[in-house]
């Protein structure tokens, strides 16, 4: 699948006269619970190869998109993406920290550039779990594949928001997360691990209904933790630097960015 995921990328390159700057791969697989099943999620960054693109008055599409049988294909132009690392997006995080890299940064786009505010990531990763919770907080819940799916976003939600709490740069992948939590009951490491090989065993296998029980008992309080707190989001970011960015991308070749960029 691998060939056949950078044939086609190739083939997007051509078809939009663009260039592939990163792809990779976005998820359950990325996440670290999929099965044979699971679709192959390839998100991409690009730039456009013709800098008048970026100067005409109508507006560009910034989002390419192809569907294709088990494969679904996404890429943000460098503008989008550089304007949603700027307002600190979690989704394009995940794209970079993914361990599954088509095609990786020749030259990373986003080095040097701040990090990603935590509390956003807070916010973001709570308001997951919380709606996943108006389902899986039911009395007599029915496990379902789709219910063992919930189970295992709202485990890597949770586990996420506890990794930034103990102060670290949490992993995209649950197995990553279970071993960069250190506070986390070591039976409920095991329950979530008996989750998703649940998952990955194609739901195969039995699932013994207490694992499921020991980790909504587990996830209750956490979740009442997340939703009670109210960090406050960073926006301290300088504009200036990112559009820096932008023009160093698209005007490689020219050497003074500082007429370009609006100063105070």
């Amino acid at each position: 699948m691998f060939d056949e995921i950078i044939k086609r990328l190739g083939e997007i390159e051509n078809e939009n006269n663009i260039t592939i700057l990163y792809a990779c791969e976005s998820g359950s697989r990325a996440w670290g619970f999929d099965n044979a099943e699971s679709d192959w999620d390839v998100r991409f960054i690009y730039k456009r190869n013709d800098v008048k693109d970026y100067l005409t008055l109508s507006d560009t599409p910034d989002v390419i998109e192809y569907m294709g049988e088990n494969l679904d294909f996404v890429g943000w132009d460098i503008k989008k993406a550089l304007n949603l690392h700027y307002t600190n997006n979690p989704n394009l995080r995940e794209w970079i920290m993914s361990p599954i890299k088509y095609i990786d940064w020749q030259c990373n786009v986003f080095k040097g550039l701040p990090d990603f505010d935590r509390a956003t990531l807070k916010y973001h990763y709570t308001n997951i779990a919380k709606s996943n919770w108006k389902k899986l907080g039911q009395d007599n819940l029915e496990i379902t594949k789709r219910v063992v799916k919930m189970f295992m976003y709202n485990c890597r939600c949770v586990l996420t928001w506890m990794a930034i709490n103990e102060g670290e740069n949490p992993s995209i992948n649950i197995f990553e997360l279970l071993n960069q939590v250190t506070c986390l009951d070591e039976d409920i490491a095991c329950d979530i691990n008996t989750l998703i090989s649940h998952s990955k065993n194609n739901y195969s296998d039995n699932l013994d209904s207490d694992v499921t029980d020991n980790i909504r008992e587990w996830m209750r309080p956490n979740l009442e933790t997340m939703m009670h707190e109210f960090p406050k989001k960073d926006n301290s970011k300088d504009l200036n630097v990112y559009n820096e960015r932008f023009f160093e991308i698209i005007l490689p070749d020219y050497d003074d960015y500082s007429r370009w960029i609006k100063r105070d």
